[in-house]
């Protein structure tokens, strides 16, 4: 001992690897074995033991059903995933993410196998896709892997989107302000493209989206124009349906919306035998509740009444006398702005229904014949009436966006007038005071008044002044055109298709897929 004592103290230093050793070997004498005390250093990301990536086409070939092994799928966090972009493109990289909740709703864990298995969708068609992942855990760890998809050619009513006429290429010095673009259309469920003109999703399941607005939740809703059922589809392709609870409803039309707390839906109903049609607005929930409806029939006729006026010229239940065909939430006031395109576009109190302003063209039969609606309607000082008007927004800055179709009433009663029908289109701002009781057009796009579609189409901002616009039916209703343009005129990308009146694109919006999470 004394022998041991005297080396140790002349060399510090063995003498401290000396007790690391007897500490080391006790340690492994009280935990049991090597591979026990392996584990509990290894993070959750390496204890995962991921590999075995595997992969079947979806419904389609922007699809792909992508699995892999996974011991711990209780110690996962999320689940991301980004595509490479094809060479040349200036498109963002198309890049969601799924946490656990949203993976557990899916059923996506075989836990029996230990492979979880996601939708991973935005794939390019006829490519060899490079699909980057990562799984990320609940202590922080994280394990990047990559996989190769190879898709095949698409084909179908929906391969019209495979092969635009590009008028104008996006270019590095043009950005359009938005990446990706979703197509309301009357073939199939809602199309994805990208801004370089690339086909990006599609589904199947369903010949028409016209009603369909993708969700807070991530998920496509579409509203039948034929039935009054609301169909719920996944972006993987998942779909369910339910149908409304309301039974004086018979189908959907036209947008479907955010709302308050719900979606804005747009129906034609049944009531005591009467057709009334394209008149009725609810705010509804997933599961086919009606949360709170509006009937613009009732409320014209109410407050026209109340003024002195006789609605029966104007309210005309079985005739499509007001032709909604937007219908949006403003939480700014708590209040609806809905676009009647045979008349005005009308501007409602959430709660109440009253008519708080009216806007449209004063040579139509609303304005010359009616008191109590003249009233209401906002004086324009400045710029064009809407007319024949689709897709209302409000900008952040509270200005009023919308496309100006300029097509006349058409279903106005015999002698009665209606208004003018210009013979180009446009995207149009309107700023509104309402204490003065006037409305002025501060920004419109009229591309030298050469484009005339007189119905459908879509006006929607991108980044902060700049404009996705969807002409459905330039060229006598044979063309459709989805075109970027910014506040200066300067068009960063201009796609032609071909089309039967509305089919190809009824309308489009900007989607921001870039950064998709899905929870």
């Amino acid at each position: 001992m004394r022998s041991y004592l005297r080396n140790n103290l002349r060399h510090p230093l063995r003498h401290c690897l000396s007790l690391l050793l007897w500490a080391v070997l006790g340690l492994s004498a009280c935990s049991g074995s090597k591979d026990d005390d392996d584990g509990a250093a290894r993070s959750q990301a390496e204890q995962a033991a991921i590999g075995n990536v595997r992969h079947v086409q979806g419904s389609t070939v922007f699809i792909a059903n992508l699995s892999f092994s996974l011991r711990n799928y209780d110690e996962l966090a999320s689940v991301a995933y980004s595509i490479l972009p094809l060479p040349g493109s200036l498109s963002k990289p198309l890049a969601v993410s799924f946490d656990k909740a949203w993976l557990d709703r899916r059923g996506a864990y075989r836990g029996a196998e230990q492979r979880l298995e996601l939708p991973v969708f935005g794939l390019y068609a006829s490519h060899q896709n490079t699909v980057a992942l990562t799984a990320r855990f609940r202590d922080g760890s994280q394990h990047a892997f990559r996989a190769t998809v190879q898709t095949g050619a698409h084909t179908g009513p929906t391969a019209v989107y495979t092969t635009p006429r590009i008028l104008v290429a996006r270019s590095a010095d043009r950005a359009p302000g938005f990446d990706y673009v979703l197509v309301k259309n009357g073939l199939s469920a809602p199309v994805v493209i990208d801004t370089d003109g690339h086909m990006r999703w599609a589904a199947t399941g369903l010949d028409n989206s016209f009603s369909s607005m993708f969700g807070r939740d991530g998920n496509f809703y579409i509203g039948s124009q034929s039935t009054p059922v609301l169909y719920r589809m996944d972006p993987g392709g998942a779909l369910g349906s339910v149908t409304m609870r309301t039974p004086t409803y018979t189908n959907f039309h036209h947008e479907l919306a955010p709302g308050k707390t719900g979606m804005l839906a747009q129906f034609d109903a049944t009531v005591g035998g009467v057709r009334i049609i394209e008149s009725v607005l609810a705010e509804i929930d997933a599961n086919g509740n009606v949360l709170k409806e509006w009937d613009m029939g009732r409320i014209f006729g109410d407050y026209m009444r109340s003024q002195g006026d006789n609605p029966a010229g104007f309210v005309r239940d079985g005739i499509d006398w007001f032709h909604m065909n937007s219908a949006i939430y403003s939480a700014a006031d708590n209040s609806l702005l809905v676009s009647s395109c045979e008349n005005f576009v009308v501007k409602l109190d959430y709660d109440t229904g009253a008519i708080r302003w009216l806007l449209g063209d004063t040579t139509k039969h609303w304005y010359v014949n009616y008191p109590s609606l003249r009233a209401r309607a906002l004086k324009l000082v400045a710029g064009k009436a809407p007319i024949g008007q689709h897709s209302l927004t409000v900008r952040p800055d509270g200005q009023l966006l919308l496309f100006n179709n300029g097509l006349g009433s058409l279903n106005q009663p015999s002698a009665a007038p209606r208004g003018a029908t210009r013979t180009f289109s446009t995207p149009s701002i309107y700023a509104i005071d309402e204490r003065a009781g006037t409305a002025r057009e501060t920004w419109t796009y009229e591309r030298d008044r050469e484009l005339y579609s007189d119905i459908c189409s879509s006006v929607y901002e991108g980044a902060p002044g700049t404009y996705l616009v969807t002409y459905s039916v330039t060229y006598q209703r044979t063309s459709a055109r989805l075109l970027a343009v910014d506040e200066n005129g300067q068009v960063a990308f201009d796609f032609a298709y071909p089309t039967y009146v509305c089919d190809t694109a009824f309308m489009a919006e900007p989607l921001a897929w870039t950064d998709l999470k899905l929870r």
